[in-house]
């Protein structure tokens, strides 16, 4: 009877050991905050800011982050379904960056509501991921995403687009182009050769840019290097906008340009005496170059706004800039070669060259802080 007594006892104090385990684990269970994150998202540093001011103070929070091309990224996204960028996830509650749009406060009140449901249907805690930079309704193939077309902005389209249109309709464009057209013509006199010139030598341009945007691109993914490259370009912007502004005042008292790219003539010619197309292709590819102090800026702002996207959906936002930076070439090219005279393109330059590098120069400086405190 002793050893039925003591058994019993026994039994008792083991089942209420385990009652009390299982009561201190779970009112001492910590929420794990999971934090996909890209190097170079705005929105996800934002993000993340909400998310730390609800954390402060809460001792029972933690939060973990992870890349989100990382094995542990693909896999949350994957598990949620996540199509937003960013996206918070708490529990099954998917809070998609289009639910609030650069709205703070309504995300944090998103958030602590999710918490509060969370935590009555789940003891344990919730569990918020944070899936960033990334257009993301994902079926992978081998270790990378795929572009997903729907979320490519036809708003962000068209300001890129726009942005390519301001950079390369400039007076270094216009002058070029009217040397070139001119020369075409006075050693061929044919129009159809004049186009040929037209097409692929904003073709040399076109791949110039892309491909080094494309390496950029890659580049600005690694945190470390988009921070520096923010400052860098800051510093250049206000420098080279000043210098627009200097140039509109300098071309406007008769005084030339400082951005004079006339020592490069001698090879554009060599290339046009050459007649062929290739040489016309090299000459679009060594113009991006000598074009560079005209459009760099806006071209580096360009990169740096679009290192917040995935590599796919920057790059191919990177083509419709570049689009924009060869049309202006194209339709002026187009006129030329339809009877507008070389003389009377470079009559509208010279008449409109101080506007538009006052414009550019203004706008530049405009763009320097809102890339320094990241508000783009």
């Amino acid at each position: 009877m002793h050893r039925l007594g003591d058994r019993r006892m026994a039994y008792r104090l083991l089942t209420l050991a385990i009652f009390l385990l299982v009561m201190v684990s779970t009112t001492s269970a910590i929420t794990e905050i999971i934090l996909i994150q890209s190097p170079g998202c705005q929105k996800c540093a934002a993000a993340q800011r909400v998310l730390t001011g609800i954390m402060a103070g809460e001792k029972d929070l933690k939060l973990e982050k992870y890349d989100y091309f990382s094995d542990d990224g693909h896999r949350i996204i994957e598990e949620h379904k996540v199509k937003d960028v960013p996206s918070v996830i708490i529990g099954q509650r998917v809070i998609g960056y289009k639910e609030y749009e650069k709205d703070n406060a309504m995300l944090e009140r998103l958030v602590r509501e999710a918490l509060a449901n969370q935590s009555e249907n789940n003891s344990t805690g919730p569990v918020i991921t944070l899936a960033g930079n990334q257009s993301m309704n994902q079926s992978r193939t081998g270790n990378g995403p795929e572009l997903n077309l729907q979320e490519i902005s036809l708003y962000t389209v068209s300001a890129v687009l726009g942005a390519g249109l301001v950079a390369g309709f400039n007076p270094c464009l216009l002058g070029i182009l009217v040397f070139l057209a001119a020369s075409v013509l006075s050693s061929s006199g044919r129009r159809r050769e004049l186009v040929m010139m037209v097409v692929f030598f904003s073709f040399g341009i076109f791949t110039m840019y892309f491909l080094f945007g494309l390496g950029m691109q890659r580049l600005l993914q690694t945190e470390a290097v988009a921070n520096v490259f923010r400052y860098i370009l800051t510093a250049f912007l206000l420098v080279i906008g000043l210098a627009q502004i200097l140039d509109a005042a300098r071309l406007k008292s008769g005084k030339p340009s400082l951005f004079r790219t006339d020592w490069a003539l001698k090879y554009f010619q060599a290339g046009v005496d050459r007649g062929r197309l290739s040489s016309y292709f090299l000459i679009g590819a060594l113009f991006s170059l000598v074009k560079a102090p005209c459009v760099g800026a806006i071209y580096l702002a360009i990169l740096d706004l679009l290192s917040a996207k995935s590599y796919l959906e920057g790059a191919t936002y990177l083509l419709f800039f570049n689009l924009g930076v060869i049309l202006p070439i194209l339709v002026l090219g187009g006129f030329i070669a339809l009877g507008m005279s070389p003389e009377q393109a470079d009559s509208f330059r010279k008449d409109h060259r101080v506007g538009m590098r006052l414009a550019t120069g203004l706008a530049l400086l405009a763009l320097a802080p809102l890339i320094y405190w990241q508000l783009i």
